[in-house]
């Protein structure tokens, strides 16, 4: 038993590309029919191999893999059943395969379709148009299936290729990636990255190439043609399909350019870096090409491989800039981490210092303290011992010493105060501003002559109690000892600031000139002599630090003979300040 192919393939006219039909019937007369029918056909250009039994028919299939099987049911060796059943063992997917039988069998019809046959023919009602447009239907089958099946194959491919790119943190590696995928799915013999200098030159900073060709990594290229032509093009969003390269419009200095790297036939797409959003309204930027060569002979490039190099150009540009994002970020790391350390060694400085400065005013303070004792019981000693002895200027004078000494004494608890204002580690506690306003009015014993006003609106604070009673003392206690009328008028109020709320004592006092608006904030500032009133000049300075402490602001508005308002802010949770 004998089954020749014909010697040479013929190219078809619907596709460009040979087929083969392999014919397995065991009548001669048949198989010349159907190779008569098939090779005057002017629709179909292609091989027809011949075959009588079923073991034959195997081989030849497994020898030129047709693309549609012409397949009598009835063989001298084995059925068509059997045969389709050998041939589903070798492979998972048949070919296009159309079966023949002297007369109908419904049952075998069913059989054979349930097997994956494609058509079921009787031999006496075939004639060449059904032939032939029934072999016509299988290869455009068999074409369709080729086509799903390689852009299934595509799609995931460019699926793994673009999930590689997004994992990988360096650059190096997601263009090594991309260019190894892109020659993967497009089976062509180079493909490489091109990156841009400023002045539109450039070199290859990633290639993938046969083992054969020249190797193009790291070339530079100084192609003043492309740089004075071709760049514009491709910032609009031009790509380049080139089938053979002799047979395009590209400059004689161009061709030069690509025949030093053997190609024959190139498919180019630009790398667009898209604006950020902070520069949204700016344009894409060309940083490079993703070129795709194919070197051995020329080559159609399809559609959708155009396609895919677009959509992995994409991808590379989302890689360049995501790796210029992670290279700030690093940066931004190695700042912070700098910064931090700087901040730690500065933070373990100030507390070290504080810790000196807590020591220094303790020790200030007991060894200041201790002459002035002294000098304060040496006085009252003499007054009790000598009484009446002492002269009246005497004793004038020795009260006014006990009265300085206090004073100091005053001065050094100021200083004490100060050190330590906004220091203090104290638990924040919910408190109600009228409950605290009314505590602090009525410990400060108001002259009854005087009037103070207190706010009606209300908020529970979350603060440290100890430290807001002393800012609001200070200002409510100012207000009383420095009127210059007994029947002054003090108003306190309260309003919601967001986060924080503004507390303002305001009276109708003698006022503040504009001068010493700053000026009273000083230590040991204080505007009343203190041999009139009885003032340290440290306590709004203490007021200022703790407020400022708790991230709120301190201000005056007054004016001579017209009163003053000191208002200040407050978180209203201190824990998260």
């Amino acid at each position: 038993m004998t089954g020749s192919p014909t010697a040479e393939p013929i190219t078809c006219q619907n596709s460009g590309q040979s087929c083969n039909v392999l014919v397995i019937d065991d009548s001669e007369s048949d198989r010349v029919t159907y190779e008569r029918y098939l090779s005057r056909s002017d629709i179909f250009g292609c091989s027809i191999l011949l075959s009588d039994c079923g073991e034959h028919g195997l081989e030849m299939w497994q020898k030129y893999q047709p693309d549609v099987i012409l397949l009598d049911y009835r063989l001298p060796d084995i059925d068509g059943i059997e045969f389709l059943q050998t041939l589903a063992e070798t492979r998972q997917t048949l070919p296009a395969v159309i079966m023949l039988t002297g007369q109908g069998n419904e049952q075998v019809a069913v059989e054979a379709m349930k097997m994956g046959v494609l058509d079921y023919l009787v031999k006496g009602n075939l004639d060449d148009k059904r032939l032939i447009q029934t072999v016509r239907r299988a290869l455009a089958q068999q074409e369709l299936q080729k086509t799903i099946a390689r852009q299934q194959q595509q799609q995931q491919l460019m699926a793994s290729i673009s999930l590689r790119i997004s994992q990988s943190l360096d650059l190096e590696t997601s263009l090594n990636i991309a260019v190894d995928g892109v020659r993967e799915l497009l089976k062509c013999d180079r493909t490489l990255v091109y990156k841009f200098n400023a002045d539109m030159t450039g070199w290859v900073v990633a290639e993938s190439v046969l083992p054969n060709l020249r190797v193009g990594l790291g070339a530079k290229i100084n192609d003043t043609c492309f740089r004075d032509q071709g760049a514009e093009r491709y910032l609009n969003g031009h790509k380049t399909v080139i089938a053979d390269i002799y047979k395009t419009d590209l400059t004689d200095c161009h061709i030069e350019l690509l025949e030093q790297f053997q190609v024959k036939a190139n498919l180019v797409v630009p790398i667009l870096l898209q604006p950020t959003e902070k520069a949204k309204h700016s344009t894409a930027k060309l940083w490079g090409l993703l070129v795709a060569h194919h070197c051995r002979e020329t080559r159609e490039w399809q559609t959708t491989e155009l396609s895919l190099l677009e959509d992995l150009s994409v991808q590379i540009a989302i890689a360049i800039q995501q790796n210029k994002l992670i290279s700030k970020l690093q940066k931004r790391a190695v700042d912070l981490a700098t910064a931090n350390r700087r901040l730690q060694k500065a933070s373990k400085m100030l507390k070290s210092r504080n810790q000196e400065l807590d020591e220094f005013a303790y020790v200030a303070s007991h060894d200041l303290k201790a002459p002035l004792r002294a000098i304060a019981n040496l006085a009252q000693w003499l007054q009790e011992d000598l009484g009446e002895q002492i002269p009246p200027d005497n004793q004038q004078q020795l009260s006014l010493m006990k009265t300085r000494v206090k004073r100091l004494e005053g001065f050094i608890d100021g200083l004490l105060q100060y050190s330590r204002a906004g220091r203090q580690s104290i638990e924040t506690l919910p408190l109600s501003t009228a409950q605290l306003l009314q505590d602090i009015v009525d410990a400060l014993a108001v002259p009854e002559t005087m009037q103070v006003t207190l706010p009606t609106s209300e908020f529970t604070l979350n603060t440290e109690k100890i430290l807001l009673q002393q800012v609001l003392t200070n200002l409510i206690n100012n207000a009383i000892k420095y009127h210059h009328r007994p029947d002054g008028h003090i108003i306190i109020s309260v309003k919601d600031m967001d986060s924080m709320v503004e507390f303002a004592v305001a009276d109708d006092g003698p006022g503040i000139a504009a001068e010493y608006h700053d000026r009273i904030f000083g230590v040991f500032q204080t505007l009343a002599s203190r041999d009139t009133i009885e003032s340290t000049g440290i306590g709004l300075s203490i007021v200022k630090k703790l407020v400022e402490s708790q991230g709120g602001e301190i201000t005056l508005v007054s004016e001579l003979d017209k009163g003053s308002t000191f208002a200040f802010t407050w978180p209203k949770d201190s824990s998260l300040s």
